[in-house]
């Protein structure tokens, strides 16, 4: 049995790169429960991610992060997980993430994030700022952490949520072992 086998598949990438749409997708052809970290922590919290950030701050959202990351990668089967755009800033998330999961980067330029981003205002990082400033510095923030952890690095850009999920599930199929049953 090759030692990646029974590994979890962690997607990372910014907000709107397709991380939560693609991790469904992905579940479903591996056989694999997914996992979104973001509504993990709502569920957890009773509270959107919106109200959380609002009364709490990021970094208590940051903290609550880590710790569903934490949780979701003890558990013995593996899952696909999506996470937060900002999952990699702290160094103990990238650790994790490198130590105990394949770790996909859904890579997507600036300007298509921002048309898929300014469809929802619901983003906190956003709110009330202009999506191409806040997405340009989270990308001079946060791409080299990104390229860092990545096992594989898929861009995203002109493509369907449901061609990627199939193109990722035919590459980790030979890496992972994993079979469609």
């Amino acid at each position: 049995m090759p030692k990646e086998k029974l590994r979890h598949v962690t997607l990372v990438g910014h907000m709107g790169s397709g991380k939560s749409t693609i991790g469904s997708l992905l579940g479903k052809l591996m056989n694999y429960d997914h996992a979104d970290l973001d509504v993990v922590i709502a569920n957890q919290a009773g509270r959107s991610i919106g109200v959380i950030f609002a009364e709490k701050g990021e970094k208590i959202f940051r903290d609550l992060e880590e710790q569903a990351l934490e949780s979701k990668l003890s558990t013995p089967d593996p899952l696909v997980i999506s996470t937060g755009g900002g999952i990699v800033e702290r160094s103990s998330n990238r650790r994790l993430l490198q130590e105990k999961s394949f770790v996909i980067w859904l890579h997507t330029d600036i300007k298509t994030l921002v048309k898929r981003v300014s469809r929802r205002s619901t983003r906190p990082l956003l709110k009330g700022k202009d999506p191409l400033e806040v997405l340009t510095k989270l990308d001079n923030e946060r791409a080299d952490l990104y390229a860092e952890i990545a096992d594989l690095t898929i861009d995203t850009n002109n493509m369907k949520a449901s061609n990627v999920s199939e193109l990722l599930f035919d590459s980790l199929k030979s890496r992972l072992g994993v079979e469609n049953e």
